[in-house]
């Protein structure tokens, strides 16, 4: 009983921690890439068609549980008279797209407490009750994981899917049932219709299958089997849940291609042995604290002489591990695979720790168990928190509130973020759209602007920004004020950005700086954002 309410706590701590701030910048979209989740869901609403147009990561699921929101937000403001008929409902959705984003980003809150529950199983099975406690306790509070908990992309749902996946894995290990391996097949197609990577979670079903094989070589063969059937029936879940893959490959192929990039404003990678050290340095230091980072691979050397941990969890770790280092680009949120595992190895060390205490008196073994406890528990909440203040005190929101201000009515300004909270704002607004030049950002919501305009508008770019503004099409961002966000990372970037960091020089020689906004680590988040004010 004890344990469940120890569970429960860690579980709500968790909930409320990613709910306190989930609303972020709203209605702003500080993170871009929402909009392109949401626009696949809205695409599938308008067809009405399965088919979410876009497939880069492929992230189907994640559009699917979208779409599934939208209809029920839809469905409740109709019943309530908010919403008299869709097109009442589009036009709150192109004005403040709050309606939907809010309601997306919980369901993202609620696959990421998941995790932490099927982190916690996972560890309960391979382990015991206290180490899966500890390895709850520390993912709740990794700050890597709230942050990413928030905001509306497909890692979170992948992680889900990959835990399910090893569970079943573990209980082929255990049974080699036949539903276990449908079971995993299920869970690994739909990983893989989220995100592509997690293939590797395959890595736990053939571990199972060869440890298994080793321990009755009499089902050896039987094993082999099944696991190429299980592989098979993966696959076919995956067409299952995301058909047009196959139906609209060439939209696939295409968008799979965009996704393929050699290098990428502020997360171009080096070589494998970089790519190592700055997650090590980075994300996952951020993430489980330099403490729990070295209880993590102490608990991986311990998992190593465990049979079923070494069989599904350290291959996924391996797995993962070096497919992050070998990639041309670094990103933060994509060491999220890992967190979970991550926190199971850290919460293993923290039992060993426990266990060899067991030889000392009573009230110094208490003392030590909670200091260790605390050393790896505080520094990643109060990273965690310091992180939360930053989501919630942003230099673009700054620079917002700035202009609302100082500029005059009828001004045209040129944006570079998704400003929705200006929209109400009697200016006209600007947007760089890659070939085309900068648009009306207004008339272009008006229109309900469709996710194929935005991929059509930014081509084999990897940021929509001025600096990615075809040359011959810079006239057209002739404005009185530019917010520029991007400005001041091409110039940190110049030797690789060359022509976007010259474009910027010479658009703010053009005119005066007139407001700089900075990020403060731990107070105020967001990139450096500079308003420009030019003479017409």
């Amino acid at each position: 009983m004890v344990a469940k309410l120890a569970l429960l706590g860690i579980l709500a701590i968790a909930l409320a921690i990613r709910l306190y701030s989930v609303a972020f910048g709203l209605p702003a979209l500080n993170d871009p890439d929402e909009l392109t989740f949401e626009l696949g869901a809205i695409k599938m609403l308008s067809g009405p068609t399965l088919n979410p147009g876009w497939f880069g990561h492929p992230a189907t699921t994640t559009m699917y549980v979208l779409a599934a929101l939208t209809i029920a937000i839809f469905g409740l403001g109709h019943l309530f008279g908010r919403f008299p008929t869709i097109e009442a409902f589009a036009d709150a959705l192109y004005a403040d797209p709050s309606w939907v984003l809010l309601p997306g980003r919980v369901a993202m809150v609620v696959f990421a407490v998941a995790t932490i529950y099927l982190a916690y199983r996972l560890t309960l099975e391979l382990f015991d009750r206290n180490t899966a406690l500890a390895a709850a306790a520390l993912l709740a509070i990794n700050p890597v994981h709230v942050t990413w908990s928030q905001i509306i992309r497909s890692d979170m749902m992948a992680c889900f899917f990959m835990l399910l996946g090893m569970l079943a894995a573990l209980r082929i290990l255990r049974h080699d049932r036949w539903r276990d391996y449908v079971l995993a097949a299920l869970w690994l197609g739909a990983a893989m219709a989220t995100k592509w990577p997690y293939a590797l979670t395959a890595l736990a079903v053939i571990g199972a299958v060869v440890a298994r094989g080793v321990a009755h070589p009499a089902e050896r063969l039987r094993g082999l089997i099944r696991l190429a059937l299980c592989g098979v029936l993966a696959l076919v879940f995956l067409f299952l849940i995301s058909p047009y893959l196959l139906l609209d490959h060439q939209t696939a192929l295409r968008n799979m291609h965009g996704e393929a990039q050699i290098h990428h404003l502020g997360a171009t990678g080096g070589t494998p042995w970089k790519n190592a050290w700055w997650y090590l340095t980075g994300p996952l230091a951020t993430g489980l604290g330099s403490l729990g980072l070295a209880f993590a691979g102490w608990g991986l050397t311990i998992m190593v002489r465990r049979r079923e941990a070494a069989a599904v969890v350290l291959p996924v770790v391996i797995g993962f591990a070096l497919v992050l280092c070998v990639q041309n680009l670094v990103w933060e949120r994509w060491v999220l695979s890992l967190m979970p595992l991550l926190a199971i190895a850290a919460a293993v060390a923290f039992r060993d720790i426990v266990g060899r205490t067991a030889r000392l008196p009573r009230p110094l073994a208490r003392g030590a168990i909670a200091v260790v406890g605390l050393a790896l528990l505080v520094p990643p909440a109060l990273r965690a928190q310091a992180d939360t203040r930053s989501r919630l005190d942003d230099t673009r929101q700054f620079a917002s509130r700035w202009a609302e201000a100082h500029v005059a009515p009828g001004s045209t300004v040129l944006l570079e973020h998704f400003a929705f909270d200006l929209l109400p704002r009697p200016w006209r607004f600007l947007f760089p759209f890659g070939s085309v030049g900068c648009i009306d950002a207004r008339a272009t919501l008006g229109g309900k602007i469709q996710l194929s305009t935005v991929q059509s508008g930014r081509g084999t770019r990897t940021n929509i920004d001025y600096g990615t503004v075809a040359a011959d099409k810079r006239e057209s961002c002739a404005a009185d004020y530019a917010i520029l966000t991007q400005a001041d990372r091409y110039a940190a970037e110049s030797r690789a950005f060359p022509v976007e960091a010259a474009a910027y020089r010479e658009l703010i020689a053009r005119g005066t700086l007139v407001a700089t906004f900075r990020p403060e680590p731990g107070n105020v988040g967001g990139p450096v954002v500079q308003i420009v004010k030019f003479s017409r």
